[in-house]
């Protein structure tokens, strides 16, 4: 057996006691980094937050500053009190720190009790201010409204000495902001408008646009929530400036609001200019949509560069970054906020379109409340309100006389058979401007009759052809027209076009000289004999219809045209409400017309003579 030497058994033992000490030190090491802050001693925890902060490890700090808060109210101790003076700023910025990159809102509570604490506990301290302001930024960003508005109030207080030590113009107007904010989201009026008009006011001196803007936008929706109406037109000019106020949901909702008011009022040039600026909740969302993602990568790339730089920034370098990381973090979360806002808000560009449409109509803008109404029905055509939509937009086009688009929208509109509110209006209008076209038509094509030249024959030809096919379009109109109103179950509304119909059709037979026609659709006459199941005067259910008159005396009239003149008779007789011998009708009691006073032809008895 070999023996080591004593020298090389003695260096070994060195060595392996030099290993156990190192194990035993990391051991220990890893051993007080697990611990909990509140298991160490107070040495350890003041030693372990002073070396975080030296590392510019705020966040890190945190957590031993906390237990040093815990220590301190459990016992006093002024040398707790001392390091909590020198450090509790900074577990609030550590917390902010942490906010910053994870985005989980407890930090921000943490960060909002940590100012709170530094500045109550050290009121004297010079960055007491400070806190307090961090303070309410962090509320603002909790959506603690109330408490955010005490503890700015509390700052700009004259008679409390904290107002006197914040030196920036910024800061001052930071806080005049934040307490608009405040009031505004809880509809404190009362409170609200000297603060809106004081926010304003310095906005305007620091030529602050968007914190002015958004003054102005409280104001607007406090007077539209107080019927102060009149009081907004001042103001007008300024909510035209593209500002994230402009986005704000509830602004717009009561520039709409504003604008219905106005209307009822009659007042509806003033309500246009209301509708002009009223954001649609789709604009809102695009906007913030936006703006999250500019504010999220700002973000990103400024806590990068600090990641990478932050041990060779200057300090006051290093804390403004630090302080704008805080302040995007804070915008990035209103910007979310107004974002979900607006998403769970319903849809009121519908609505608003609408209302902008009426209030052109209102104003005789005629052209203008065509294409409104016209591009509300094209883009919302599962709207339940579509068929008004269309309607609009119908009416429109004849008001402004577009008769392409009044064509288009009619036969769409006639097209949906579950469309019936306006189908007696639209059918008649219809029927008229196919009657109209085809006149024209006709016009032409008679005008190019004897043409010479090749061009004008065809064009003659296509004129010919093309007022054929509005005839037809327009007689097929007229007879679906009066088969549905005189169709069981009809009503007398819908049968209030009835005569004005037969006499649409009796004109155009007249025209076009389709004497034989209009006869046959009419009196029943085929090849010159009347046929007893056939035409108006001798059905049923047209019996009573207020289009009879009309029928018989244009029946009679065009027997008179080809030379009837004694089958013309009855029919013209019919009309003057006396008896003719020889009436054609299988049915006298059929010649009874709706007037009540006319007595029956003949069948009772009593007929004139």
């Amino acid at each position: 057996m070999r023996y080591l030497p004593l020298t090389a058994i003695n260096q070994k033992f060195e060595f392996m006691k030099s290993a156990i000490l190192l194990c035993m030190a990391c051991f220990a090491l890893n051993y007080a980094s697990a611990q909990n802050p509140s298991d160490m001693p107070l040495r350890q925890v003041i030693s372990e937050a002073q070396a975080k902060i030296a590392a510019n490890d705020f966040a890190g700090a945190s957590p031993y500053l906390d237990e040093l808060e815990v220590r301190f109210e459990d016992e006093k101790d002024p040398a707790v009190a001392k390091i909590l003076q020198q450090f509790g700023f900074v577990r609030g910025i550590g917390y902010l720190q942490s906010f910053g990159k994870t985005g989980n809102q407890k930090f921000l509570g943490k960060a909002a009790s940590a100012f709170g604490f530094f500045a109550e506990k050290f009121p004297s301290d010079p960055k007491a201010v400070m806190a307090l302001q961090r303070r309410t930024d962090c509320l603002r960003a909790l959506h603690e409204w109330e408490e955010a508005a005490r503890v700015i109030e509390t700052l700009l207080d004259p008679g409390k000495p904290y107002k006197k030590q914040i030196k920036k113009r910024s800061e001052l107007l930071s806080l005049y902001f934040g307490r608009a904010q405040c009031y505004h989201i809880k509809q404190n009026w009362v409170k609200g408008e000297p603060s809106f008009r004081e926010l304003l006011k310095y906005a305007d001196l620091a030529k602050d646009e968007d914190r002015a803007a958004y003054a102005v936008s409280c104001l607007t929706e406090m007077f539209v929530e107080k019927k102060r109406i009149d009081e907004i037109f001042p103001f007008l000019p300024r909510l035209s400036m593209d500002t994230p106020a402009r986005y704000d949901l509830r602004l717009n909702i009561n520039l709409m609001k504003g604008a219905a008011d106005l209307t009822a009022k009659e007042r509806h040039v003033e309500a246009s200019l209301f509708f002009s600026l009223t954001m649609t909740t789709e604009e809102i969302i695009v906007y913030y949509t936006d703006r999250e993602k500019r504010l999220q990568t700002e973000l990103s790339q400024l806590d990068q560069f600090l990641a990478l730089n932050a041990k060779v920034l200057p300090r006051r370098r290093l804390s403004i970054l630090k302080d704008k990381s805080n302040d995007l973090a804070m915008k990035l979360t209103n910007a979310k906020g107004q974002l979900d806002m607006a998403k769970k808000t319903p849809s009121f560009t519908t609505t608003l379109r609408w209302k902008k449409a009426d209030n052109f109509q209102d104003t005789k803008r005629d052209w203008e409340s065509f294409w409104a109404f016209y591009w509300l029905y094209k883009d919302f055509p599962k709207h339940k309100q579509v068929e008004n939509f269309i309607y609009a937009a119908f009416a429109s086009a004849n008001t402004v006389k577009h008769r392409e688009k009044s064509i288009e929208l009619g036969e769409e509109y006639l097209a949906n058979k579950k469309w019936m509110s306006f189908r007696p209006d639209v059918t008649f209008i219809m029927a008229n401007a196919y009657r109209l076209e085809a006149e024209t038509q006709r016009k032409l094509a008679v005008s190019l009759q004897n043409a010479v030249s090749t061009s004008e024959r065809d064009m003659a030809e296509k004129a010919s052809a093309k007022a054929k096919n509005y005839y037809d379009r327009f007689f097929a109109l007229c007879d679906d027209y009066l088969e549905l109103a005189h169709a069981s179950g009809s009503t007398e509304e819908d049968r209030k076009y009835a005569r004005d119909f037969v006499n649409l059709m009796g004109t155009a037979y007249f025209e076009t000289k389709r004497y034989a026609d209009m006869l046959e659709k009419f009196a029943g006459f085929e090849e010159g004999v009347m046929n007893p199941s056939k035409g108006y005067v001798n059905r049923p259910e047209f019996r009573n219809s207020p289009a009879m008159p009309s029928v018989h005396y244009m029946s009679g009239l065009a027997l008179t045209m080809v030379g009837k003149f004694e089958e013309a008779k009855p029919l013209l007789g019919a009309v003057l409400g006396v008896n003719v011998q020889g009436l054609p009708l299988d049915d006298p009691d059929q010649v009874q017309f709706a007037e009540p006073e006319e007595q029956p032809l003949e069948g009772d008895g009593n007929e004139s003579e």
